[in-house]
Protein backbone atom coordinates (compact mmCIF):
# COMPACT_ATOMS: atom_id res chain seq x y z
CA UNK A 1 0.00 0.00 0.00
CA UNK A 2 1.33 3.44 -0.87
CA UNK A 3 1.84 5.98 1.85
CA UNK A 4 -0.97 8.13 0.47
CA UNK A 5 -3.48 5.31 0.13
CA UNK A 6 -5.49 4.69 3.29
CA UNK A 7 -3.28 6.78 5.54
CA UNK A 8 -6.30 8.01 7.48
CA UNK A 9 -6.96 4.44 8.60
CA UNK A 10 -3.44 3.78 9.83
CA UNK A 11 -3.19 3.85 13.65
CA UNK A 12 -0.64 6.18 15.14
CA UNK A 13 1.74 4.98 17.82
CA UNK A 14 0.14 7.29 20.35
CA UNK A 15 -0.86 10.88 21.03
CA UNK A 16 1.02 13.49 19.05
CA UNK A 17 3.79 14.74 21.39
CA UNK A 18 4.00 18.41 22.27
CA UNK A 19 6.34 20.29 20.00
CA UNK A 20 9.75 20.86 21.55
CA UNK A 21 12.39 23.13 20.02
CA UNK A 22 15.53 25.01 21.02
CA UNK A 23 13.56 28.08 22.10
CA UNK A 24 11.87 26.04 24.85
CA UNK A 25 15.20 25.26 26.49
CA UNK A 26 16.17 28.92 26.35
CA UNK A 27 12.82 29.86 27.91
CA UNK A 28 13.40 27.36 30.72
CA UNK A 29 16.88 28.73 31.45
CA UNK A 30 15.46 32.25 31.59
CA UNK A 31 12.62 31.18 33.90
CA UNK A 32 15.06 29.48 36.27
CA UNK A 33 16.83 32.81 36.73
CA UNK A 34 13.86 33.81 38.91
CA UNK A 35 14.04 30.72 41.15
CA UNK A 36 15.94 31.56 44.33
CA UNK A 37 17.52 28.16 44.91
CA UNK A 38 19.05 28.29 41.42
CA UNK A 39 20.39 31.84 41.44
CA UNK A 40 21.64 32.01 45.06
CA UNK A 41 25.40 31.27 45.18
CA UNK A 42 25.00 29.23 48.36
CA UNK A 43 22.87 26.74 46.42
CA UNK A 44 25.21 26.44 43.42
CA UNK A 45 27.62 24.02 45.04
CA UNK A 46 24.77 22.05 46.63
CA UNK A 47 22.89 21.77 43.33
CA UNK A 48 25.93 20.75 41.31
CA UNK A 49 26.88 18.27 44.01
CA UNK A 50 23.66 16.41 43.25
CA UNK A 51 24.52 16.40 39.53
CA UNK A 52 28.15 15.22 39.34
CA UNK A 53 27.83 14.34 35.65
CA UNK A 54 27.20 17.98 34.67
CA UNK A 55 29.23 20.05 37.12
CA UNK A 56 32.41 20.05 35.01
CA UNK A 57 30.68 22.04 32.29
CA UNK A 58 29.06 24.68 34.50
CA UNK A 59 30.79 27.70 36.03
CA UNK A 60 29.25 28.05 39.48
CA UNK A 61 30.58 31.63 39.74
CA UNK A 62 28.90 32.85 36.56
CA UNK A 63 26.06 35.39 36.56
CA UNK A 64 22.60 33.78 36.81
CA UNK A 65 21.70 33.96 33.13
CA UNK A 66 24.98 32.26 32.11
CA UNK A 67 24.80 29.76 34.96
CA UNK A 68 21.24 28.62 34.22
CA UNK A 69 21.85 28.46 30.46
CA UNK A 70 24.88 26.20 30.97
CA UNK A 71 23.07 24.14 33.61
CA UNK A 72 20.06 23.45 31.37
CA UNK A 73 22.31 22.67 28.42
CA UNK A 74 24.49 20.20 30.29
CA UNK A 75 21.48 18.49 31.90
CA UNK A 76 19.86 18.20 28.50
CA UNK A 77 22.98 16.54 27.07
CA UNK A 78 23.21 14.15 30.03
CA UNK A 79 19.46 13.42 30.13
CA UNK A 80 19.24 14.79 33.64
CA UNK A 81 16.73 17.55 33.03
CA UNK A 82 14.06 15.68 34.99
CA UNK A 83 16.44 15.09 37.90
CA UNK A 84 17.41 18.77 37.88
CA UNK A 85 13.80 19.94 38.00
CA UNK A 86 12.96 17.60 40.86
CA UNK A 87 15.87 18.84 42.96
CA UNK A 88 14.92 22.47 42.28
CA UNK A 89 11.31 21.67 43.15
CA UNK A 90 12.43 19.98 46.36
CA UNK A 91 14.25 23.13 47.49
CA UNK A 92 11.93 25.81 46.12
CA UNK A 93 8.99 25.22 48.47
CA UNK A 94 6.47 25.41 45.60
CA UNK A 95 7.15 29.08 44.91
CA UNK A 96 5.37 30.90 42.11
CA UNK A 97 8.61 31.23 40.12
CA UNK A 98 9.17 27.48 40.43
CA UNK A 99 5.66 26.68 39.21
CA UNK A 100 6.17 28.90 36.16
CA UNK A 101 9.46 27.17 35.33
CA UNK A 102 8.01 23.70 35.86
CA UNK A 103 5.23 24.37 33.33
CA UNK A 104 7.86 25.20 30.72
CA UNK A 105 9.94 22.17 31.69
CA UNK A 106 7.13 19.60 31.64
CA UNK A 107 7.08 18.86 27.88
CA UNK A 108 10.90 18.91 27.80
CA UNK A 109 11.12 16.38 30.60
CA UNK A 110 8.46 14.18 28.98
CA UNK A 111 10.43 14.20 25.73
CA UNK A 112 13.59 13.28 27.62
CA UNK A 113 11.82 10.42 29.38
CA UNK A 114 10.35 9.18 26.09
CA UNK A 115 13.82 9.06 24.50
CA UNK A 116 15.24 7.17 27.48
CA UNK A 117 12.46 4.57 27.62
CA UNK A 118 12.11 4.10 23.86
CA UNK A 119 15.82 3.41 23.44
CA UNK A 120 15.66 0.74 26.13
CA UNK A 121 12.34 -0.69 24.87
CA UNK A 122 12.07 0.03 21.10
CA UNK A 123 8.65 -1.61 20.77
CA UNK A 124 7.04 0.81 23.25
CA UNK A 125 4.67 3.47 21.88
CA UNK A 126 4.15 6.91 23.33
CA UNK A 127 0.63 6.04 24.37
CA UNK A 128 1.81 2.94 26.21
CA UNK A 129 4.56 4.90 27.95
CA UNK A 130 1.98 7.48 29.03
CA UNK A 131 -0.12 4.69 30.58
CA UNK A 132 2.86 3.39 32.55
CA UNK A 133 3.90 6.92 33.58
CA UNK A 134 0.40 7.63 34.92
CA UNK A 135 0.28 4.48 37.03
CA UNK A 136 3.85 4.37 38.34
CA UNK A 137 3.58 8.06 39.22
CA UNK A 138 1.11 7.07 41.97
CA UNK A 139 3.75 5.04 43.83
CA UNK A 140 6.68 6.34 45.82
CA UNK A 141 10.03 5.00 44.67
CA UNK A 142 10.27 2.98 47.89
CA UNK A 143 7.32 0.80 46.84
CA UNK A 144 9.53 -1.03 44.33
CA UNK A 145 12.96 -0.22 45.76
CA UNK A 146 13.76 -3.90 46.27
CA UNK A 147 13.06 -4.79 42.64
CA UNK A 148 15.04 -1.78 41.40
CA UNK A 149 18.05 -2.57 43.57
CA UNK A 150 17.95 -6.14 42.38
CA UNK A 151 18.30 -5.27 38.68
CA UNK A 152 20.72 -2.35 39.06
CA UNK A 153 23.20 -4.26 41.24
CA UNK A 154 26.04 -1.94 42.24
CA UNK A 155 25.36 0.53 39.43
CA UNK A 156 24.36 4.05 40.46
CA UNK A 157 21.06 5.63 39.48
CA UNK A 158 20.21 9.29 40.02
CA UNK A 159 17.62 9.78 42.76
CA UNK A 160 15.88 12.67 44.50
CA UNK A 161 13.78 12.72 47.71
CA UNK A 162 10.58 13.27 45.70
CA UNK A 163 11.10 10.33 43.32
CA UNK A 164 8.17 8.15 42.32
CA UNK A 165 8.39 4.63 40.91
CA UNK A 166 8.17 6.22 37.45
CA UNK A 167 11.39 8.14 38.03
CA UNK A 168 13.10 4.90 39.06
CA UNK A 169 11.70 3.31 35.90
CA UNK A 170 13.29 6.01 33.73
CA UNK A 171 16.61 5.94 35.58
CA UNK A 172 16.96 2.18 35.03
CA UNK A 173 16.72 2.74 31.27
CA UNK A 174 20.14 4.39 31.42
CA UNK A 175 22.12 1.48 32.88
CA UNK A 176 22.89 -1.98 31.46
CA UNK A 177 21.29 -5.07 32.92
CA UNK A 178 22.83 -8.45 33.66
CA UNK A 179 21.83 -9.83 30.25
CA UNK A 180 23.36 -7.01 28.24
CA UNK A 181 20.04 -5.24 27.71
CA UNK A 182 18.91 -2.25 29.71
CA UNK A 183 18.20 -2.95 33.38
CA UNK A 184 14.75 -1.54 32.61
CA UNK A 185 13.84 -4.70 30.67
CA UNK A 186 14.51 -6.84 33.75
CA UNK A 187 12.62 -4.35 35.92
CA UNK A 188 9.60 -4.62 33.58
CA UNK A 189 9.69 -8.41 33.88
CA UNK A 190 9.63 -8.20 37.67
CA UNK A 191 6.81 -5.65 37.84
CA UNK A 192 4.80 -7.50 35.21
CA UNK A 193 5.06 -10.80 37.05
CA UNK A 194 4.17 -9.12 40.35
CA UNK A 195 0.71 -8.27 39.07
CA UNK A 196 0.04 -5.41 41.49
CA UNK A 197 -0.16 -2.90 38.62
CA UNK A 198 -2.96 -2.43 36.14
CA UNK A 199 -0.35 -2.21 33.37
CA UNK A 200 1.29 -5.50 34.47
CA UNK A 201 0.53 -7.28 31.18
CA UNK A 202 2.15 -4.48 29.19
CA UNK A 203 5.23 -4.50 31.43
CA UNK A 204 5.52 -8.27 31.26
CA UNK A 205 5.54 -8.04 27.46
CA UNK A 206 8.32 -5.46 27.55
CA UNK A 207 10.23 -7.71 29.91
CA UNK A 208 10.01 -10.63 27.52
CA UNK A 209 7.87 -12.61 29.92
CA UNK A 210 11.02 -13.87 31.65
CA UNK A 211 11.53 -13.02 35.29
CA UNK A 212 15.02 -13.24 36.81
CA UNK A 213 15.11 -15.76 39.62
CA UNK A 214 14.62 -14.21 43.02
CA UNK A 215 12.46 -14.49 46.09
CA UNK A 216 8.84 -13.82 45.28
CA UNK A 217 7.54 -10.76 43.60
CA UNK A 218 4.57 -8.80 44.85
CA UNK A 219 1.22 -10.49 44.11
CA UNK A 220 -1.61 -8.31 42.90
CA UNK A 221 -4.78 -7.59 44.90
CA UNK A 222 -6.51 -10.44 43.05
CA UNK A 223 -3.60 -12.88 43.05
CA UNK A 224 -4.54 -16.35 44.21
CA UNK A 225 -8.19 -15.87 43.29
CA UNK A 226 -10.03 -15.65 40.01
CA UNK A 227 -11.20 -12.24 38.83
CA UNK A 228 -15.03 -12.10 39.06
CA UNK A 229 -17.41 -11.26 36.26
CA UNK A 230 -18.17 -7.62 37.03
CA UNK A 231 -20.99 -5.15 36.63
CA UNK A 232 -19.61 -1.65 37.25
CA UNK A 233 -22.28 0.99 37.86
CA UNK A 234 -21.42 4.69 38.22
CA UNK A 235 -24.14 6.51 40.17
CA UNK A 236 -24.29 10.23 39.35
CA UNK A 237 -26.64 13.14 39.93
CA UNK A 238 -29.10 13.61 37.05
CA UNK A 239 -30.19 16.82 35.36
CA UNK A 240 -33.45 16.92 37.32
CA UNK A 241 -33.50 17.34 41.06
CA UNK A 242 -34.02 14.07 42.88
CA UNK A 243 -33.12 11.96 39.85
CA UNK A 244 -29.93 10.13 39.04
CA UNK A 245 -28.06 8.65 36.09
CA UNK A 246 -26.57 5.16 36.09
CA UNK A 247 -23.64 4.59 33.70
CA UNK A 248 -22.78 0.93 33.55
CA UNK A 249 -20.40 -1.60 32.00
CA UNK A 250 -20.06 -5.35 32.15
CA UNK A 251 -16.47 -6.59 32.43
CA UNK A 252 -16.05 -10.15 31.14
CA UNK A 253 -13.55 -12.55 29.61
CA UNK A 254 -13.89 -13.59 25.99
CA UNK A 255 -12.01 -16.86 26.53
CA UNK A 256 -10.78 -18.90 29.48
CA UNK A 257 -7.61 -17.55 31.04
CA UNK A 258 -7.78 -14.33 29.04
CA UNK A 259 -8.08 -10.77 30.38
CA UNK A 260 -11.45 -9.37 31.39
CA UNK A 261 -12.54 -6.53 29.09
CA UNK A 262 -15.17 -3.80 29.27
CA UNK A 263 -17.94 -4.83 26.88
CA UNK A 264 -21.68 -4.10 27.23
CA UNK A 265 -22.37 -0.55 28.36
CA UNK A 266 -25.14 2.01 28.56
CA UNK A 267 -26.79 4.71 30.65
CA UNK A 268 -30.09 4.78 32.53
CA UNK A 269 -31.18 8.36 33.09
CA UNK A 270 -33.62 10.00 35.47
CA UNK A 271 -33.76 7.19 38.03
CA UNK A 272 -35.37 8.07 41.36
CA UNK A 273 -33.68 7.21 44.65
CA UNK A 274 -36.10 4.39 45.48
CA UNK A 275 -35.51 2.71 42.09
CA UNK A 276 -31.70 2.72 41.96
CA UNK A 277 -31.22 -0.70 43.59
CA UNK A 278 -34.00 -2.19 41.43
CA UNK A 279 -32.29 -0.90 38.28
CA UNK A 280 -28.95 -2.32 39.40
CA UNK A 281 -30.69 -5.68 39.89
CA UNK A 282 -32.04 -5.52 36.34
CA UNK A 283 -28.57 -4.71 34.99
CA UNK A 284 -27.10 -7.62 36.95
CA UNK A 285 -29.39 -9.82 34.91
CA UNK A 286 -27.25 -8.95 31.87
CA UNK A 287 -24.32 -10.69 33.53
CA UNK A 288 -26.35 -13.62 34.84
CA UNK A 289 -27.52 -14.66 31.34
CA UNK A 290 -24.21 -13.98 29.56
CA UNK A 291 -22.38 -17.20 28.64
CA UNK A 292 -19.05 -15.48 29.33
CA UNK A 293 -19.94 -15.47 33.02
CA UNK A 294 -18.94 -19.15 33.11
CA UNK A 295 -15.34 -18.14 32.41
CA UNK A 296 -15.11 -16.51 35.87
CA UNK A 297 -15.45 -19.63 38.03
CA UNK A 298 -18.96 -18.67 39.13
CA UNK A 299 -17.98 -15.36 40.76
CA UNK A 300 -19.99 -12.22 40.01
CA UNK A 301 -19.48 -8.79 41.52
CA UNK A 302 -21.47 -5.56 41.43
CA UNK A 303 -19.27 -2.50 41.95
CA UNK A 304 -21.13 0.71 42.77
CA UNK A 305 -19.07 3.83 42.09
CA UNK A 306 -20.13 7.24 43.38
CA UNK A 307 -19.23 10.25 45.48
CA UNK A 308 -19.20 9.62 49.21
CA UNK A 309 -21.63 12.47 49.88
CA UNK A 310 -24.04 11.09 47.28
CA UNK A 311 -23.91 7.58 48.74
CA UNK A 312 -24.66 9.07 52.15
CA UNK A 313 -27.57 11.06 50.80
CA UNK A 314 -29.03 8.05 48.96
CA UNK A 315 -28.57 5.67 51.93
CA UNK A 316 -26.67 3.46 49.51
CA UNK A 317 -25.47 1.16 52.28
CA UNK A 318 -28.85 -0.61 52.12
CA UNK A 319 -28.78 -1.42 48.41
CA UNK A 320 -27.40 -4.93 48.95
CA UNK A 321 -30.62 -5.66 50.90
CA UNK A 322 -32.94 -4.69 48.01
CA UNK A 323 -34.95 -7.65 46.70
CA UNK A 324 -34.54 -7.95 42.94
CA UNK A 325 -34.37 -10.54 40.18
CA UNK A 326 -35.46 -14.20 40.18
CA UNK A 327 -37.55 -15.00 43.23
CA UNK A 328 -36.90 -11.45 44.47
CA UNK A 329 -33.58 -12.41 46.00
CA UNK A 330 -31.65 -9.64 47.76
CA UNK A 331 -29.02 -8.10 45.52
CA UNK A 332 -26.28 -9.18 47.93
CA UNK A 333 -27.38 -12.82 47.64
CA UNK A 334 -27.13 -12.75 43.84
CA UNK A 335 -23.59 -11.36 43.64
CA UNK A 336 -20.79 -9.80 45.63
CA UNK A 337 -21.67 -6.14 46.21
CA UNK A 338 -19.01 -3.55 46.95
CA UNK A 339 -18.86 0.24 46.91
CA UNK A 340 -16.06 2.35 45.43
CA UNK A 341 -15.62 6.05 46.20
CA UNK A 342 -15.37 8.15 43.04
CA UNK A 343 -12.94 10.37 44.93
CA UNK A 344 -10.36 7.56 44.77
CA UNK A 345 -11.31 6.24 41.34
CA UNK A 346 -11.57 9.38 39.19
CA UNK A 347 -8.31 11.18 38.51
CA UNK A 348 -9.99 14.59 38.15
CA UNK A 349 -10.53 14.69 41.93
CA UNK A 350 -7.19 16.40 42.49
CA UNK A 351 -7.78 16.76 46.25
CA UNK A 352 -7.46 12.97 46.52
CA UNK A 353 -4.21 12.54 44.57
CA UNK A 354 -2.37 11.71 47.79
CA UNK A 355 -5.06 9.20 48.72
CA UNK A 356 -4.77 7.43 45.37
CA UNK A 357 -1.00 7.19 45.73
CA UNK A 358 -1.31 5.96 49.33
CA UNK A 359 -3.93 3.40 48.25
CA UNK A 360 -1.51 1.79 45.79
CA UNK A 361 1.28 1.82 48.37
CA UNK A 362 -0.90 0.23 51.06
CA UNK A 363 -1.93 -2.59 48.70
CA UNK A 364 1.71 -3.16 47.75
CA UNK A 365 2.76 -3.26 51.42
CA UNK A 366 -0.15 -5.53 52.38
CA UNK A 367 0.62 -8.05 49.66
CA UNK A 368 4.36 -7.91 50.12
CA UNK A 369 4.11 -8.50 53.89
CA UNK A 370 1.24 -10.98 53.72
CA UNK A 371 -0.72 -9.14 56.40
CA UNK A 372 -1.99 -5.73 57.40
CA UNK A 373 -3.64 -3.97 60.31
CA UNK A 374 -7.38 -3.83 60.89
CA UNK A 375 -8.43 -0.78 62.88
CA UNK A 376 -11.83 -1.28 64.49
CA UNK A 377 -13.36 1.89 65.93
CA UNK A 378 -15.89 -0.14 67.90
CA UNK A 379 -13.15 -0.39 70.47
CA UNK A 380 -11.92 2.46 72.59
CA UNK A 381 -9.28 4.58 70.84
CA UNK A 382 -5.93 5.08 72.40
CA UNK A 383 -5.50 7.99 74.78
CA UNK A 384 -2.75 10.58 74.83
CA UNK A 385 -1.52 12.70 77.69
CA UNK A 386 -1.12 16.48 77.52
CA UNK A 387 1.65 18.37 79.31
CA UNK A 388 -0.89 19.29 81.96
CA UNK A 389 -1.36 15.60 82.73
CA UNK A 390 -4.90 15.43 81.33
CA UNK A 391 -5.65 12.68 78.82
CA UNK A 392 -7.64 12.90 75.60
CA UNK A 393 -8.78 10.54 72.86
CA UNK A 394 -6.37 10.11 69.98
CA UNK A 395 -7.89 11.59 66.78
CA UNK A 396 -8.71 8.97 64.17
CA UNK A 397 -6.56 10.76 61.58
CA UNK A 398 -3.47 10.23 63.75
CA UNK A 399 -4.06 6.49 63.67
CA UNK A 400 -4.91 6.27 59.95
CA UNK A 401 -1.52 7.74 59.06
CA UNK A 402 -0.01 4.33 59.87
CA UNK A 403 0.60 2.92 56.38
CA UNK A 404 0.23 -0.64 57.68
CA UNK A 405 -3.53 -0.14 58.13
CA UNK A 406 -5.37 -1.82 55.24
CA UNK A 407 -8.84 -2.12 56.77
CA UNK A 408 -11.02 0.20 58.86
CA UNK A 409 -14.34 -0.90 60.31
CA UNK A 410 -16.90 1.29 62.05
CA UNK A 411 -19.93 0.07 64.02
CA UNK A 412 -22.61 2.36 62.57
CA UNK A 413 -24.29 3.34 59.32
CA UNK A 414 -22.75 5.71 56.81
CA UNK A 415 -24.57 8.80 58.05
CA UNK A 416 -23.08 8.45 61.54
CA UNK A 417 -19.60 7.40 60.45
CA UNK A 418 -19.39 9.71 57.42
CA UNK A 419 -16.39 11.70 58.64
CA UNK A 420 -14.50 8.57 59.67
CA UNK A 421 -15.04 7.03 56.23
CA UNK A 422 -14.02 10.26 54.49
CA UNK A 423 -10.82 10.34 56.52
CA UNK A 424 -10.11 6.73 55.54
CA UNK A 425 -10.59 7.57 51.87
CA UNK A 426 -8.32 10.60 52.10
CA UNK A 427 -5.62 8.38 53.63
CA UNK A 428 -6.10 5.72 50.93
CA UNK A 429 -7.31 2.88 53.19
CA UNK A 430 -8.11 0.05 50.71
CA UNK A 431 -11.08 -1.48 52.58
CA UNK A 432 -13.64 0.28 54.80
CA UNK A 433 -16.46 -1.70 56.43
CA UNK A 434 -19.51 -0.21 58.09
CA UNK A 435 -22.99 -1.17 59.27
CA UNK A 436 -26.18 -0.02 57.63
CA UNK A 437 -27.94 -0.44 61.00
CA UNK A 438 -27.53 1.89 63.96
CA UNK A 439 -24.93 0.86 66.50
CA UNK A 440 -24.39 -2.57 65.03
CA UNK A 441 -21.49 -4.82 65.85
CA UNK A 442 -18.27 -4.86 63.89
CA UNK A 443 -17.69 -7.36 61.11
CA UNK A 444 -17.31 -9.98 63.78
CA UNK A 445 -14.93 -12.64 65.03
CA UNK A 446 -14.11 -13.79 61.47
CA UNK A 447 -11.35 -11.17 61.48
CA UNK A 448 -10.09 -12.30 64.90
CA UNK A 449 -11.14 -9.18 66.76
CA UNK A 450 -11.30 -8.85 70.48
CA UNK A 451 -8.13 -7.00 71.41
CA UNK A 452 -9.85 -3.95 72.82
CA UNK A 453 -8.06 -0.69 72.15
CA UNK A 454 -5.55 -2.16 69.70
CA UNK A 455 -5.18 -2.66 65.97
CA UNK A 456 -5.39 -6.31 64.94
CA UNK A 457 -3.10 -8.01 62.43
CA UNK A 458 -5.07 -9.77 59.67
CA UNK A 459 -3.76 -11.85 56.77
CA UNK A 460 -3.89 -10.34 53.29
CA UNK A 461 -5.95 -13.35 52.15
CA UNK A 462 -8.73 -12.51 54.60
CA UNK A 463 -8.77 -8.86 53.63
CA UNK A 464 -8.88 -9.72 49.92
CA UNK A 465 -11.65 -12.26 50.49
CA UNK A 466 -14.10 -9.92 52.25
CA UNK A 467 -16.43 -9.47 49.21
CA UNK A 468 -16.61 -13.26 48.71
CA UNK A 469 -17.13 -14.06 52.37
CA UNK A 470 -19.93 -11.51 52.66
CA UNK A 471 -21.62 -12.97 49.59
CA UNK A 472 -21.40 -16.51 50.94
CA UNK A 473 -22.97 -15.46 54.22
CA UNK A 474 -25.72 -13.55 52.41
CA UNK A 475 -26.41 -16.44 50.04
CA UNK A 476 -26.62 -18.97 52.86
CA UNK A 477 -23.46 -20.72 51.77
CA UNK A 478 -22.09 -20.94 55.31
CA UNK A 479 -23.74 -21.77 58.61
CA UNK A 480 -23.46 -19.75 61.84
CA UNK A 481 -21.04 -22.38 63.14
CA UNK A 482 -18.56 -21.87 60.29
CA UNK A 483 -15.52 -19.63 60.80
CA UNK A 484 -16.38 -17.58 57.69
CA UNK A 485 -19.90 -16.73 58.85
CA UNK A 486 -20.69 -13.02 59.23
CA UNK A 487 -23.64 -12.25 61.45
CA UNK A 488 -26.36 -10.00 59.93
CA UNK A 489 -24.27 -9.82 56.76
CA UNK A 490 -26.85 -7.80 54.82
CA UNK A 491 -26.27 -4.95 57.26
CA UNK A 492 -22.55 -4.97 56.49
CA UNK A 493 -21.43 -2.71 53.63
CA UNK A 494 -17.91 -2.33 52.32
CA UNK A 495 -15.84 0.13 50.32
CA UNK A 496 -13.41 -2.10 48.45
CA UNK A 497 -10.79 -0.40 46.27
CA UNK A 498 -8.54 -2.86 44.46
CA UNK A 499 -6.54 -2.39 41.25
CA UNK A 500 -9.34 -3.46 38.89
CA UNK A 501 -10.32 -0.45 36.72
CA UNK A 502 -13.80 1.06 36.90
CA UNK A 503 -13.60 2.79 33.51
CA UNK A 504 -12.42 1.42 30.15
CA UNK A 505 -9.19 2.72 28.69
CA UNK A 506 -9.66 5.61 26.23
CA UNK A 507 -9.67 4.48 22.57
CA UNK A 508 -6.33 4.72 20.74
CA UNK A 509 -5.73 7.91 18.81
CA UNK A 510 -5.84 7.52 15.01
CA UNK A 511 -5.01 9.90 12.21
CA UNK A 512 -8.66 10.19 11.20
CA UNK A 513 -9.61 11.37 14.71
CA UNK A 514 -7.25 14.35 14.68
CA UNK A 515 -8.83 17.64 13.66
CA UNK A 516 -6.57 19.98 11.79
CA UNK A 517 -7.07 23.68 11.32
CA UNK A 518 -8.07 24.72 7.77
CA UNK A 519 -5.28 26.22 5.74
Amino acid sequence: MSRAAGIEDQPLEGPVPPRVDEADYARLAKALCSVTCVTSPEYHELLLGKLPRVRSGVNRNAVPVVFTDALVGRCRESRLLGVLMRWIGYWSDDSQSWRAASLIAEPLVREEEWIQVSQAIPEATRQQVDVVREELGRYEAAAFRGEADRVRGSRHIDRTPSDTAWHTFVALAEIPGTGGESALVEFCALLGAGGVLRCAVLLEGWGGGAVPEAPGGVPGPDAGQDVPARLVVHVERGEERGRHDLRYWTVLREHRGGPADFCDSGTRRGVTQDRIADNVGILLGLVEVDHRRDLHEGRMRVELVGELDLFRELEADRWQEARTGPGLLPLGARAEVVYRAAELEVATWRDYDAGRKALAQRWAALLRCGSGLHLDTAHEPRTKERLSGRTYREPLEDRLADDRIALLSVPSHLDDCHQSVRSAIRFGIPVVVWRSADNGRGIGPWLNLGQVGREVTVSSEKIQAIPQVLHKSRAGGVSPDDSGYIEESFEVAVFYHDSLPVLPDPPPLTASSIRTAPR
